[in-house]
C-alpha cells in the first residue's frame, strides 16, 4: 500500500504542475491589452485635388491588417489651415453624411489619420521633386540649344 500512496502523491504533483502551466499559458495568451492593438496599416494617396478654393486636398485609401482595403478618405484643409482626414461617408436621404468606415478607438483613429497624412506629405514632396526635375530638364535643353555653334 505504501507504493500506491507514493504514486498518488506523484500523480497529484504532476497534475498540479500541469494546472499551473495551463494557467500561465492562459495568462500569456490573448489578454485584452494584446487583443485590441492597432493592426498593420498602410495608406496611399489615390489623387491630389488642386481645384482652386476646394478644401479637399487629396483622396486616399488605406489597407488595414493586410486584409481590408478602405477607399474614399479625404484629406481636407480646415479654416485654420490645418490638415484633417475625413472618413469615407455616404449621404443619406435626410441630407446627413454617415460614415462607411470609422475607427472605434482613439488609437485606431490616430493611426489611420497619421498614416494618411504622412502619405499626403510624401506625395506632395514627390510632386514638388518632379516639378523641380522638369524645370531643370527644360533649362538644360534650352542651354544645349543656345550653346556655342561653330
Amino acid at each position: 500500500m505504501a507504493t500506491k500512496k507514493t504514486n498518488t502523491k506523484a500523480a497529484s504533483k504532476t497534475a498540479e504542475k500541469k494546472t499551473n502551466q495551463t494557467a500561465e499559458n492562459t495568462q500569456t495568451a490573448e489578454t485584452p491589452a494584446n487583443k485590441y492593438k492597432v493592426p498593420f496599416i498602410s495608406a496611399k494617396i489615390d489623387r491630389l485635388v488642386d481645384y482652386e478654393g476646394s478644401k479637399v486636398k487629396a483622396i486616399a485609401s488605406a489597407v488595414v491588417g493586410n486584409h481590408f482595403a478602405v477607399h474614399g478618405f479625404k484629406v481636407i484643409e480646415n479654416d485654420n489651415g490645418e490638415l484633417a482626414v475625413l472618413n469615407p461617408a455616404t449621404k443619406g436621404s435626410d441630407g446627413k453624411y454617415y460614415d462607411n468606415f470609422h475607427a472605434i478607438s482613439k488609437e485606431g483613429r490616430e493611426a489611420v489619420n497619421g498614416y494618411i497624412l504622412d502619405a499626403y506629405e510624401q506625395k506632395l514632396a514627390e510632386e514638388q521633386g518632379e516639378d523641380q526635375n522638369a524645370e531643370q530638364g527644360e533649362i538644360t535643353e534650352e542651354d544645349q540649344e543656345i550653346g556655342p555653334s561653330m
